[in-house]
């Protein structure tokens, strides 16, 4: 039950749950802060009329010490005594409180009443000295401590509401950009980048692009899937296509020349197919590691039987294959993978001639494929434009580390270039 409640929280309702929290807290502020300014107004009132009665007592002194009778009016307020006898009837019994106490007095001697009690000295003896003040003529009236709170109140209402407004503002503003978020993922316009508002926390625009780039990525991959599929599937059924047809012809004709032509093209379709899946096995194989610490030596055998295989498309464009064997390269593919990479360069180069020759060019560092063909167009400079073999083409060398470049002859034609690694590559014209 837990799992389920906590996972139906939307953003709009923490953003509930925040505002309520914090103006739980701010309302419970607000009733300390009353409280503790009305405490402290009460304490600074009753202490600045003890401290004027306190410092009143050393004027009142030094009145008596030259001959003033008791009682003696001091400003409006106070009334000072050298004597218990000069006491009024009502407080006489004043005379008991203890030597230096300056206090207001509310019990039934006298009632609102700020009192302070002291002694001095007077030709010789000491007498006592009675300092008195009625509190209702020094302090705040009933009105104008309604007035205060009132003014208070007000003060702390207008604080809450600016309080609860800004936390309002403060908790959409964190949370819009995460439901805009949800809205854009929950969306069916996939062609929308995901954003944010203006003015969000730059996590959040920071969120937002990494979003976008792995959304991107994903197309890409998805369409690089989808591509290679397709071309798994025509690289595939051209064999199939073969075996079918040659199973069909070799029921026409009893002819022994006509049969084997058959079955040559039979066996040349299974070992080409068997080629194709062994390559695009080598993608997916788990044993990475291992296959990649063994390498071979690049024969000329090895790619003359290659050229063998695209020969019948050449000659049939009036093409001319030429073979330039400067090394013989330690590589790490195995004759299946490098048959398909080689093939899928030639086919293209072939595909993009219309005459002259198609050099295959074997050094320490690479392999060239040159043409003078019609060379690259922009869209065939970029990975998007390579078409469905240079699509495995690139699968194939990013697995084994190796790097495929497209560049424009000098004059016509096209260059595609097979680095391999830790190779120190030679600029060759």
């Amino acid at each position: 039950m837990k799992t389920s409640k906590a996972l139906s929280s939307t953003a709009q309702s923490l953003t509930k749950k925040l505002s309520l929290y914090f103006n739980a807290i701010a309302l419970l502020i607000g009733i300390l802060v009353f409280a503790l300014s009305q405490a402290g107004l009460y304490w600074l009132e009753d202490e600045i009329n003890k401290r004027n009665l306190q410092q009143t007592a050393d004027f009142a002194i030094d009145r008596f010490q030259q001959g003033a009778s008791s009682p003696l009016t001091i400003g409006p307020n106070i009334l000072a005594y050298d004597s218990t006898e000069s006491l009024p009837k009502q407080f006489q019994q004043l005379s008991q409180y203890p030597m230096g106490y300056n206090d207001e007095i509310t019990d039934e001697i006298a009632h609102d009443l700020f009192f302070y009690h002291a002694s001095f000295d007077f030709e010789g003896d000491t007498k006592p000295l009675f300092l008195t003040m009625e509190a209702e003529t020094v302090e705040l009236s009933s009105d104008e401590w309604r007035y205060i709170n009132f003014a208070s109140l007000a003060i702390m209402i207008l604080l809450y509401l600016a309080f609860d407004f800004a936390i309002s503002k403060l908790s959409k503003r964190l949370v819009q950009p995460v439901n805009q978020l949800s809205q854009q993922l929950k969306s069916a316009q996939r062609e929308t980048n995901f954003s944010v508002p203006e003015g969000s926390a730059l996590e959040f625009t920071e969120l937002s692009n990494s979003l976008n780039k792995y959304r991107n990525q994903n197309e890409i991959l998805i369409k690089q899937e989808q591509s290679f599929a397709k071309y798994a599937s025509h690289e595939l059924r051209t064999p199939l296509t073969v075996i079918q047809g040659a199973t069909k012809l070799l029921d026409k004709s009893a002819d022994p020349e006509f049969q084997l032509r058959q079955r040559d093209r039979i066996a040349k379709a299974a070992t080409d197919m068997q080629h194709t899946i062994e390559a695009l096995l080598s993608l997916v194989k788990q044993e990475q590691t291992r296959e990649n610490s063994t390498s071979r030596k690049l024969t000329e055998k090895e790619i003359k039987l290659i050229l063998e295989e695209v020969s019948p498309l050449a000659k049939y464009k009036h093409l001319k294959v030429e073979l330039k064997l400067i090394a013989e390269p330690e590589i790490q593919p195995s004759p299946p993978v490098l048959r398909m990479l080689l093939i899928n360069l030639l086919q293209n180069a072939i595909n993009a001639s219309d005459s002259g020759v198609i050099t295959v060019e074997v050094w320490e560092s690479c392999i060239k494929v040159v043409d003078q063909g019609r060379g690259l167009n922009d869209s065939e400079q970029s990975k998007d434009g390579h078409g469905l073999g240079l699509l495995i083409v690139d699968a194939l060398c990013e697995r084994y580390e190796w790097q495929l470049m497209l560049t424009s002859g000098k004059e016509s034609g096209c260059i595609a270039k097979l680095a391999f690694p830790n190779k120190d590559e030679t600029e060759i014209s």
